[in-house]
């Protein structure tokens, strides 16, 4: 009798067990279905917004009617930072980063014209426009074809407006390395202790020419591009992500800050965080004399379970980064906070580099609030003019400006 008990038992339990693994697959199989269409849903609207992009800066070289011209390049801005909010969401490619670097330089090169147009009434020089125009239409084109974000690993984008210029990297130091060169520096930099295989990998050219070479980890594919040019890492980010959470922020803050610090890269200061995958993602400025030089602005990603870096952008940093010469304010802090608004409470106040205009503005990083909402006010410390207002928008994981 206790014989076919246990049998009973057994097989009782055996069905509940492959009960349970069914479910748990059906569980699986539609998680999966869900990232899937959240991957395709962001890409195909990547592609429109890349078509309405393509469509405006045509339209912008053409008319020649101001209110037009303003309400063209408004939609350029707010469907650039678009296009790149939706690439973000796709999974970490390093075929993506000149596209959404392209998505952020195409939204402020729209505010600069912007402002030219609120100045002098028209648009200068609408040449300017043609590099971007040609960029987004290529982007489109392959956006339309990519019917999976696995179709994204095809993209090839020559995509950075720096380019237009041709500026000279000017935190580089001279002299060309070699490959080989390259992977002794990201072996170095990933940290040998943690490296257990690492080989060449395809590089890319333009204004920061650099290597690519790829690190595996314990776990952890790494994937990092190092300069031709003085052999300086690029960028650095995770083949993959979906780390759990188990350190808490300031640690990863932390831990962000000391590798900066133990690689050269000096003082900076945190500004501000996003959280997705497990990782933490900061962005830091390295300060100058007290002056915050956001030209300079590094992306640091740290894993939330070990608080070990992963990921770096350092394009503006190697691009923009030289001691400078900086002008003594003509306004004190209290003559700028004079110049806010009556109504507006100011929270705090700081010296801070900005890009503007294809040029730097000392200016007075202003923080203040109104009705429960935050906002950073920019006053040129020479002039007093306001440079720029954003407003400060609290997400789940992290804030946005706007």
């Amino acid at each position: 009798m206790k014989k076919y008990l246990t049998i009973t038992i057994a097989a009782g339990l055996a069905f509940v067990l492959v009960g349970f693994m069914a479910y748990q697959s059906r569980r699986i199989t539609m998680l999966e279905s869900t990232v899937e269409e959240t991957y395709l849903s962001a890409l195909r609207q990547s592609a429109e917004e890349a078509a309405a992009l393509t469509l405006a800066l045509e339209k912008a070289q053409l008319t020649t009617d101001a209110a037009h011209t303003v309400l063209l390049l408004h939609h350029i801005g707010q469907t650039a930072g678009s296009v790149q909010q939706h690439l973000a969401a796709l999974p970490v490619s390093p075929q993506l980063q000149p596209v959404l670097r392209f998505a952020g330089q195409l939204s402020a090169r729209s505010e600069a014209w912007l402002e030219e147009v609120a100045a002098t009434g028209r648009l200068a020089d609408r040449t300017q426009l043609e590099q971007p125009l040609a960029v987004c239409s290529q982007l489109s084109s392959q956006l339309a074809l990519a019917e999976s974000a696995a179709d994204l690993e095809k993209l090839t984008l020559a995509a950075d407006l720096s380019q237009a210029s041709a500026p000279r990297p000017l935190g580089l130091p001279q002299g060309e390395i070699t490959q080989e060169e390259a992977i002794d520096i990201a072996r170095s930099f990933v940290g040998d202790s943690r490296v257990e295989a690492i080989h060449a990998a395809p590089g890319t050219s333009g204004t920061l020419a650099a290597y690519g070479v790829t690190v595996q980890t314990a776990d952890v594919q790494l994937n990092l591009e190092v300069t031709r040019q003085g052999g300086k890492v690029l960028w650095m980010m995770p083949e993959t992500a979906s780390f759990p959470i188990t350190q808490s922020p300031h640690a990863c803050q932390q831990a962000a800050v000391d590798f900066l610090a133990l690689h050269g890269f000096g003082a900076v200061l945190p500004v501000h965080h996003q959280i997705y995958d497990g990782l933490y993602v900061a962005s830091l400025v390295p300060v100058q004399q007290d002056v915050l030089l956001y030209p300079d602005l590094l992306r640091v990603q740290v894993r939330m379970d070990t608080a070990e870096v992963v990921g770096l952008e350092a394009h503006n940093y190697w691009l923009n980064h030289v001691p400078r010469s900086l002008p003594v304010p003509a306004l004190s802090a209290s003559a700028a906070q004079a110049l806010v608004a009556d109504h507006a409470q100011v929270e705090n106040t700081r010296l801070c580099l900005i890009p503007h205009q294809d040029a730097e503005v000392l200016c007075y990083e202003i923080t203040a609030t109104h009705n429960g909402e935050n906002y950073l006010i920019y006053i040129d410390a020479q002039s007093g003019r306001e440079i720029e207002l954003l407003k400060t928008i609290t997400i789940e994981n992290g804030f946005l400006t706007a």
